[in-house]
């Protein structure tokens, strides 16, 4: 029987949702093609058990005579060098199953012994290693790790043209310059890394980038032409888009209503369509019709970068996108960046993860002071290498020492709060005692702003014992009053919520000091000098205004400020976000040090890093439930992990998950 097949552009194998990959993948045998059909595989898949395959050329076929008869596999090929980290096992399986499908009339030998890359700004190097050898794969018997990538050497600079190229650009604020003289170069397709510690000028210089500072000296130019972008409108118009670490978006507005504003050649309705669009491919799902002020600082940042994915641009600035991004939801994000790299968009990205740069980047450009001191690629360096090009010398995390565990200093009994936006508290009860650092971990938006606003006093209580501070009840004070009480509190969004930036340090200072009668202006000043110097907070002049700060200084001053009040209970929301690996050791150790001095810490936090490294007990909020807390040292991240996702141990047994 012929069967004409005229027509075929792609071809897609899936091996199913399962625990491993199975024990043999063979494929329907053909016989006597009448003419060529050769496949091109992905290394990087939608998802780590499906494999698509391009048909090139198609034609007339005859299948043989039992078309469902199996054979088994020849013996296991070895594996290809490459640069990139090893596909997943389940890609691989399916990767070598489907290879054995190409006739073998007609091999091409290139195709078969490498899977084309993902997206790579440099093209292989002038003298290519030689191919090894197709040998057919052996029979899989049980899923095997990938092997560790080896360090490969550094790329040879492409032969295209570069997409956007910066040559000895400068920027001063007074005294100060923030970029000295910086040259940077991305070519179409480039995953490219900007590191350094928080006020080493990343920000300033991708805003000249984007048209929001223009720079003091120096070229930028766009597809080898010079150019001034005068404005972000006009970065837009040119292809450049931006996801900003301080949220550019007005809370009065709907989600929909505030990309309108930088889309005013689309309708409401066809916004609201992308932005659910967009959510489903993605995995960056939000409600277009609700409120910026009812989100959580995740829920703004997938805002953000549904902007950005909107506008389909030709070059990405993403500044910290994954600080308030769960692992999943950064997961998603990598794979859209993967994709927007396969279609030639160069990404400029920027993160003090240095984990995630590993696994993302071709490049990185390491800047300190608004110098650039090192270009390298990230697959070879380790996190603490790249950490000591960033701080200057070696940063060594501080490690938990046993503390004395008191009595309760906070108590929290059967708290209830109806939903004001979309996420109702129910009957949360735990406590926090002296000397101990209490964790409670959750994905976005499962309820941890409305629990921080219930403890701070921000949201209002029917029965005052619902939280109670050394034996005294304090549901039904305001925020001064607790503070009054002995709390202190850091929320999650610094700027706008923690502090005024337009307002100096030292009126900063005295927002959370008033309540303990430090309100002379002396006292102000002096104590914001202390924090300054206490927890390094840069900055220029003696007395700036909090949004002259970097994120990260102006993180350490907002926790420094907290703890300056030696607080009976301090309760902080993401100490660390978007912070550099030497501005979290501070941090990590000021609240250790205090939490010695008798201090109940509560820390709400995404990270579990942070959770685990930082805390005594765990909890996990989950959909406005707060979870048993368990002793750090008996429970793993990845019962935590699956926790945060709403699945119990019992239940992840039952469904084959480890």
């Amino acid at each position: 029987m012929e069967i004409e097949k005229p027509k075929i552009a792609a071809v897609s194998y899936s091996l199913g949702r399962q625990a491993r990959p199975p024990s043999t993948v063979t494929p329907t045998v053909m016989r006597k093609p009448q003419l060529a059909i050769t496949a091109q595989y992905s290394p990087h898949p939608v998802r780590p058990d499906r494999v698509t395959a391009t048909v090139e050329s198609v034609g007339k076929f005859r299948p043989g005579a039992n078309p469902l008869q199996l054979n088994a596999l020849p013996p296991k090929r070895k594996p290809l060098p490459s640069p990139k980290a090893a596909p997943p096992p389940l890609a691989t399986a399916s990767a070598q199953a489907a290879a054995v499908m190409a006739p073998a009339t007609t091999p091409k030998p290139a195709v078969a012994a490498a899977p084309t890359p993902v997206a790579a700004p440099a093209p292989k190097p002038a003298v290519a290693p030689a191919p090894a050898p197709v040998v057919a794969p052996a029979p899989i018997a049980q899923a095997a790790p990938p092997p560790e990538p080896k360090p490969t050497p550094p790329k040879p600079k492409p032969s295209a043209p570069p997409l956007l190229a910066l040559q000895n650009v400068s920027k001063a604020f007074g005294a100060v310059r923030a970029v000295d003289d910086v040259s940077l170069t991305l070519y179409p397709g480039e995953k490219h890394a900007l590191l350094g510690e928080n006020g080493a000028g990343k920000s300033t210089l991708v805003k000249m980038i984007y048209g929001v500072l223009q720079p003091d000296g120096g070229s930028i130019a766009l597809d080898e032409r010079p150019i001034r972008i005068a404005s972000p409108s006009a970065a837009r118009a040119r292809g450049i888009g931006m996801v900003f670490q301080h949220f550019s978006t007005f809370e009065a507005l709907t989600v929909a209503e505030n990309l309108a504003v930088v889309l005013p050649d689309r309708s409401l309705r066809a916004i609201r369509r992308e932005v659910r669009q967009i959510g489903d491919e993605y995995g960056l799902g939000i409600e277009p019709d609700r409120s910026l002020a009812s989100l959580s600082a995740g829920e703004r940042q997938r805002v953000e970068i549904i902007r950005c994915l909107l506008q389909k641009p030709r070059l990405l600035i993403m500044d910290e996108p994954t600080s308030v991004l769960t692992p999943q939801e950064a997961t998603a994000l990598f794979g859209v960046l993967d994709r927007l790299a396969e279609h030639g968009c160069a990404i400029l990205y920027i993160s003090h993860r240095l984990d995630e740069v590993r696994t993302l980047c071709d490049r990185a450009t390491v800047m300190r002071r608004g110098k650039v001191v090192a270009t390298c690629d990230p697959r070879e360096e380790t996190a603490a290498s790249l950490a000591e090009m960033m701080v200057g010398s070696a940063v060594e995390r501080p490690i938990k020492q046993a503390a004395y565990v008191g009595k309760a200093r906070l108590e929290v009994e059967k708290l209830s709060l109806s939903p004001k936006s979309s996420i109702a508290l129910k009957d949360i009860t735990f406590s926090a005692r002296k000397g101990e650092i209490l964790g409670i971990a959750g994905v976005a938006g499962e309820g941890q702003s409305e629990l921080f606003a219930a403890l701070s006093g921000e949201r209002s209580l029917r029965r005052a014992n619902a939280i109670c501070v050394d034996g005294r009840p304090v549901g039904h004070f305001d925020t001064t009053r607790r503070r009054r009480m002995g709390m202190a509190f850091a929320p999650e969004r610094r700027l706008g919520h923690a502090a005024i930036g337009d307002l100096r340090l030292s009126e900063n200072f005295r927002l959370t000091h008033h309540a303990t009668g430090a309100d002379r202006a002396g006292h102000r000043r002096r104590g914001a000098a202390k924090i300054r110097e206490d927890f390094d907070v840069r900055a220029e002049g003696r007395d700036p205004y909090a949004a002259a700060l970097s994120g990260g200084n102006l993180q350490k001053f907002v926790i420094g400020r907290e703890i300056a009040r030696d607080p009976a209970v301090l309760i902080v929301e993401q100490p660390t976000w978007g912070v550099d690996a030497g501005a979290a050791t501070v941090i990590h150790r000021a609240l250790m040090d205090l939490a010695t001095k008798g201090t109940a810490i509560v820390v709400i936090s995404q990270d579990l890093d942070e959770i685990f490294a930082l805390c005594d007990r765990i909890a996990v909020l989950y959909r406005g439930k707060l979870s048993e807390p368990r002793v750090t040292s008996t429970v793993t991240t990845e019962e935590i992990g699956l926790a945060m996702g709403g699945i119990s141990p019992d239940n992840a047994n039952l469904a084959g998950v480890s």
